[in-house]
């Protein structure tokens, strides 16, 4: 996830289209996008997602699946070359990226892409969203504005069926997004799987960490630590807040191996899923 600054010290291509090979699938994207060069580097890379989408077939056979921070569909070219074929609602609020998701989109069916950017209100906020190879930002631009919306009303407004996996990937807004999803998570009780990232929560999102407080009594229990190469790193419990005031501090000031985590959150009522899960993955990764 977070397509990043791991390839910023390369000269930007010319502006333009290429076709990128993302798992079994041929999708467009502009010049300067580093998906396949990510894919091809690190073998782990954004495929644990497709994976837990797969383990949790197992326990619910046909669920919805939200993708917010879409991009140019990736996610769904990787759930479906996983063999994945659940409904995919597919959020986007970047204008080229969507332009972009719609034509890729073309070759997926039970799938359906939703223009908007969200947060935790539904409101108009002050700034406007930049792109750069392959990932978006909020400039908080108090010149600009962008209207935002909670995914509970888009979830209402596009009649969601239930949803049993959310995915954000949004550089410092994900808690805020969670916060705006609080309806859909207490009704559906999905697996939550997001960017953990303390600068950008330092930046945008100070108080984010009590998103993980709020999620914990809510009944949320299990997490699974990646780093953002898509490699296992460790499992624990909300529970836990010594561990996991520790792993905050080892990414706090970017001075580690990785710069961020994504974690995957399992709802108490999905405990024996996450310890499948868990061993499963720890099998792979053996």
């Amino acid at each position: 996830m977070g397509l990043r600054r791991y390839f910023r010290e390369r000269k930007k291509n010319k502006k333009g289209i290429k076709q990128v090979k993302v798992g079994n699938y041929q999708l467009l994207a502009d010049n300067q996008h580093p998906i396949e060069d990510y894919l091809t580097k690190f073998n782990y890379y954004s495929r644990n997602l497709a994976r837990i989408a797969k383990y949790i077939e197992n326990k619910y056979p046909k669920y919805g699946i939200v993708d917010v921070g879409a991009n140019i569909g990736d996610t769904i070219a990787l759930l479906r070359s996983a063999g994945v074929d659940q409904f995919v609602y597919l959020i986007e609020g970047e204008a080229s990226y969507f332009a972009l998701l719609q034509r890729n989109l073309e070759q997926f069916t039970n799938a359906k892409c939703i223009f908007t950017f969200l947060s935790e209100q539904d409101v108009i906020e002050a700034g406007f969203v930049e792109s750069d190879r392959g990932t978006a930002k909020m400039n908080l631009d108090e010149g600009k504005q962008t209207e935002v919306k909670k995914l509970d009303t888009v979830a209402v407004a596009e009649k969601f069926d239930t949803i049993k996996l959310l995915k954000t990937d949004t550089d410092g807004f994900d808690f805020k997004i969670l916060r705006g999803s609080y309806n859909m998570i207490r009704k559906d009780k999905p697996v939550l799987f997001f960017e953990y990232d303390a600068a950008y929560l330092e930046e945008l999102d100070p108080q984010g960490n009590n998103t993980l407080t709020n999620l914990q009594q809510m009944g949320y229990n299990t997490a699974i630590f990646y780093d953002n190469y898509g490699k296992l790193l460790i499992s624990t419990t909300l529970s836990n807040t010594l561990q996991l005031q520790q792993l905050y501090t080892y990414m706090n000031n970017k001075d580690g191996a990785f710069p961020y985590y994504d974690v995957c959150l399992f709802h108490a009522d999905d405990d024996a899923l996450a310890n499948e899960v868990i061993a499963k993955e720890m099998a792979l990764y053996k």
